[in-house]
């Protein structure tokens, strides 16, 4: 069967990095009160050059899962398929299950979601799929020059490329909101298609912030 073919959406980071020419605009990292989270859950130092197998933003209140370039689970190098049997979040089209490459769970978004629940990684259940908001927050403008628009500090193990969210796109169910990690800009793209995944969970409330 011929694919089906949709005008690509690009919202943007783009504006947020016209705003970063604006000198008034704050400068200071995303990162900056970023902590390193490691596999019990425990707070990594500054100084502790450790493993850390998540991150944790106090701003949002939001723990993000590291990849790794080591195998298992979480590597860097898997791909999967948007597919979900919520029919809130996939509005009529589920998506394709088992789509994607991977290795300790079947290869689509609802699969790693549930398998990284019973590992519970970094000591923590409720992990689950990102929106776009929530995915976008970890970009920064400082980083616009680079490779990638996130802290590879922090995230080591980033790809520039496609990460999904857990939103459908409304107007076209088939599809799916997905986030670039080189550029930025986000668009929908087909369930159907392989991308990376990071996941989230909520992890405490967001801090006051200056």
């Amino acid at each position: 069967m011929p694919r089906k073919f949709f005008p690509a959406i690009f919202l943007t980071f783009a504006l947020a990095l016209l705003a970063g020419c604006d000198e008034d605009v704050d400068q200071r990292p995303v990162s900056e009160n970023w902590q390193r989270i490691d596999a019990s859950g425990h707070i990594l130092s500054p100084g502790d050059a450790g493993p850390h197998r998540c991150v944790f933003d106090p701003a949002s209140g939001l723990m993000w899962q590291v990849h790794d370039a080591a195998g298992g689970r979480h590597d860097r190098d898997h791909r999967y398929t948007w597919y979900s049997t919520d029919k809130h979040r996939h509005m009529s089209e589920p998506g394709l299950a088992d789509g994607g490459v991977c290795e300790g769970s079947a290869c689509d978004t609802q699969s790693l979601v549930e398998a990284t629940n019973r590992d519970r990684l970094c000591g923590h259940d409720g992990w689950r799929m990102p929106d776009r908001e929530e995915l976008m927050s970890l970009g920064d403008v400082a980083l616009r020059e680079s490779e990638l628009i996130v802290d590879q500090t922090f995230f080591p193990g980033a790809v520039a490329g496609e990460y999904w969210t857990g939103e459908t796109f409304r107007l076209y169910p088939e599809s799916a909101w997905a986030v670039h990690f080189g550029n930025g800009l986000d668009r929908a793209d087909l369930k159907t298609e392989a991308k990376a995944v990071r996941l989230v969970r909520e992890h405490a409330p967001a801090m006051e912030t200056d």
